[in-house]
């Protein structure tokens, strides 16, 4: 009778000790998923953010485009102007005072180029 009692509390100690040990893995993998859904809500705001970033990158990407093909635009329009004034020119001055228009053409068309980097860098790189 004893060897049986003996052997009924060693299968109930050994069943609380296994017990014991289910409950303390199953604690742990419980913390390691609160862990993990703790990362995946930082990573989805990281990505919204990434993508709002990205979003207004195009915009200003394509606002910076329109910007540029209007400058070359104008560009092309005092090109031809001064085209049309160098054939009309007959004297030496005349075509000094071209050259002049000339290179304030070219002088306007870089700083245009200038101004819409910069403005650009601004709103973006902040």
């Amino acid at each position: 009778m004893n060897w049986l009692r003996i052997l009924k509390l060693g299968a109930a100690t050994a069943a609380l000790f296994i017990a014991y040990l289910a409950g303390f893995n199953q604690g742990q993998d419980s913390e390691e998923l609160k862990n993990a859904r703790s990362e995946i809500i930082q990573l989805r705001g990281r990505l919204v953010e990434a993508q709002s970033k990205h979003q207004d990158d195009a915009t200003a990407l394509a606002d910076l485009r329109v910007a540029e093909s209007r400058s070359r635009d104008d560009a092309e329009w005092m090109r031809q102007q001064l085209s049309e004034i160098e054939r009309a020119a007959k004297t030496d001055a005349d075509r000094r005072y071209n050259r002049c228009l000339r290179l304030a053409t070219k002088g306007k068309e870089l700083l245009d180029r200038a101004e819409i980097a910069i403005k650009f860098c601004a709103e973006n790189h902040k």
